[in-house]
């Protein structure tokens, strides 16, 4: 019971002097808890909120208030003009994106449950910093006569973000097809031309392929199933 008294009266007197050294160190010591603590800010308690911070004798009048605000689909303030930054899920939030997830996937078939159940239970086990959602960033930018799925994207990204991670492997998640099939698919072309809805790889790219084809850090996703329950699982 002391050793909690010492403790709790250590961490005040670290606030009071967070407090006196810099009040808006403090503020956002407060809003980043409440961000990640609590799922959704009442609205009597975002009218007290609002009511304190305009307060004359708080220590941040007149630089801090609050306000109601509408927020733009791009995360933009509609009173401030600021760029906000997405807040990240709390557990309540992360164990019903994962229940859908699964439900999605077993609503396809029992093994395309299985199968993510099983990704999930071996992804939470290996602590990826990065998962790249392979897909998206081979069409990224491929969106004009001439675009195509590029495995070299996928490449040079897995390298930055090993990089950036000091050697640390990012996961790739991919659909099957694209480590597998000899001509892969390849949406972005006009699918009024059947012949070239799929194509081959270059040969940069079949060498990549191969590297990824053995690599522990690729998940490859079974066909039918929907590579997005994947990489947002890990997430």
């Amino acid at each position: 019971a002391a050793e909690a008294a010492e403790a709790a009266e250590a961490a005040e007197a670290a606030e009071a002097a967070l407090l006196a050294a810099s009040p808006d160190g403090w503020l956002r010591s407060i809003l980043d808890e409440l961000q990640q603590s609590v799922e959704e800010l009442s609205p009597a308690s975002a009218r007290r909120l609002r009511a304190e911070l305009a307060r004359d004798h708080t220590p941040f009048a007149p630089a801090w208030r609050a306000s109601f605000a509408d927020v733009t689909a791009h995360g933009v303030c509609g009173v401030c003009g600021a760029d906000l930054s997405a807040g990240p899920l709390v557990p309540a939030q992360r164990a019903r994106l994962r229940e859908g997830l699964l439900a999605a996937a077993a609503a396809r078939g029992p093994l395309h449950g299985l199968a993510l159940r099983a990704f999930g239970e071996w992804v939470s086990r290996r602590g990826y910093k990065y998962v790249v959602d392979g897909a998206n960033v081979a069409y990224r930018n491929q969106n004009y006569d001439g675009g195509r799925f590029s495995l070299e994207q996928v490449g040079l990204l897995l390298d930055e973000l090993r990089r950036r991670s000091g050697g640390a492997a990012p996961l790739l998640v991919l659909p099957k097809v694209y480590l597998t099939a000899r001509l892969v698919p390849n949406h972005t072309q006009p699918r009024v031309v059947p012949s070239k809805e799929r194509a081959a790889y270059s040969a940069a790219e079949a060498a990549i392929a191969k590297r990824l084809r053995g690599s522990e850090h690729v998940w490859a996703v079974p066909d039918g199933s929907n590579d997005d329950w994947y990489w947002m699982l890990a997430n």
